[in-house]
């Protein structure tokens, strides 16, 4: 099993793309009153504002407050969303749907590129846990405990201090 320290992560952030309509209008507003500096200053934290990790097992999203994490085998299904200008500038967000929620990545850059390898990334995970089950070793036949009870049993047996009456009774239960 693979510790934290051999997993291969990659980061990612929003593109500047997802947010030049907001870098546009800043560089309009300088001239008033330095007021698109301001602009600038607030599209670029807005832009800053959440990052992405993937690593072979989970996708995490952070922002400021809080972090998400979905397994890659938990994501039924990947969507693209895109707006026009989106679909211009080559970014969209990319949706990670799961059973019972869904994540959002934002203004990712070809999103159609990574969507195709997050569906062979989930794919492969998925193949990886199967072959775990399968590997998995199978349940004893018997409650656990059993054999230990049955060999005190035969130690107290062994030792005079159960009759042999006694003895037949009482491993009539462990059969």
């Amino acid at each position: 099993m693979a510790d934290q320290s051999e997993r291969k992560t990659i980061d990612l952030e929003p593109s500047w793309k997802n947010h030049i309509l907001g870098y546009a209008l800043s560089v309009l507003l300088v001239p008033l009153f330095g007021i698109g500096l301001i602009g600038l200053y607030l599209v670029y934290q807005r832009q800053k504002k959440y990052s992405y990790t993937f690593s072979d097992t989970q996708i995490s999203s952070k922002d400021e407050k809080y972090q998400r994490n979905i397994d890659l085998v938990n994501i039924a299904r990947v969507t693209v969303e895109q707006s026009w200008l989106q679909s211009k500038m080559g970014v969209g967000n990319i949706v990670l749907h799961t059973s019972a929620t869904s994540l959002t990545l934002r203004g990712i850059e070809s999103p159609q590129n990574l969507k195709g390898v997050l569906e062979k990334a989930i794919a492969a995970e998925k193949q990886r846990q199967q072959e775990k089950q399968k590997t998995k070793p199978k349940q004893p036949d018997h409650n656990p405990g059993t054999m230990e009870r049955m060999d005190y049993l035969t130690g107290l047996w062994q030792q005079g201090l159960v009759s042999d009456e006694d003895y037949e009774k009482e491993k009539k239960h462990f059969e």
